[in-house]
């Protein structure tokens, strides 16, 4: 399974008043991987994605609107002034970890590790996917919720290749960056002020280790 496109629910606009090259067809392209950007009229945040490499009948995993493509072809990926060049991480928010994960794992993904501890040092379980190039995080409580909901895709993290100048660019509408939980590695966000429906975090690139 690899990621063909997202579809948020951000007015193009928008994306391109924070650094992100947008085409005329309302694309940008990230990481190979498209960013089909429909309007605030189509309602809040990542509403679904498409995909490749699974069951052609598959209309969600686990709660989140899939569309399974036979192939496609998705443009390289052009220059973002706020030189964001990959997709880091892709969140999943869940109420029931296990649940989310068996998910994925029936559609042919396999678990990559996983951790307790978030950026911001609060305790959620985390378990993590490699999706193609994309890693999926999934995060949810340290134990499942009797109310269960489904999974929804709830943030995006992207790597930076220069923190400094995209915190610079953004000015107000980014946080003061903060050394991340991945040892080396610094992270900022984008806040409300942007007016994005997707919560984002900006990060260093990965750090190789020994």
């Amino acid at each position: 399974m690899e990621i063909a496109w997202l579809e948020v629910a951000d007015d193009p606009d928008l994306w391109r008043s924070v650094g992100f090259t947008v085409d005329a067809d309302s694309r940008c392209i990230i990481g190979g991987v498209e960013h089909r950007l429909l309007g605030a009229e189509a309602g809040n945040g990542v509403i679904g994605w498409a995909v490749t490499g699974i069951d052609p009948d598959t209309t969600e995993i686990d709660g989140v609107r899939t569309t399974v493509v036979d192939h496609h072809e998705t443009p390289a990926t052009p220059d973002h002034a706020n030189r964001v060049f990959r997709i880091d991480h892709l969140v999943l928010h869940t109420t029931d970890t296990p649940r989310t994960a068996a998910a994925l794992t029936e559609v042919g993904l396999s678990q990559r590790g996983g951790r307790t501890t978030n950026s911001a040092g609060d305790e959620v379980d985390m378990t993590f996917f490699w999706c193609g190039d994309v890693l999926l995080e999934i995060a949810g409580p340290r134990s499942p919720k009797a109310e269960s909901s489904p999974a929804r895709i709830s943030g995006i993290a992207y790597s930076s290749d220069d923190l400094d100048a995209t915190v610079a660019l953004l000015g107000e509408r980014s946080t003061t960056p903060v050394d991340a939980v991945q040892p080396g590695r610094r992270i900022a966000a984008l806040t409300k002020k942007a007016g994005s429906t997707v919560p984002m975090a900006f990060m260093t690139p990965h750090v190789r280790t020994n």
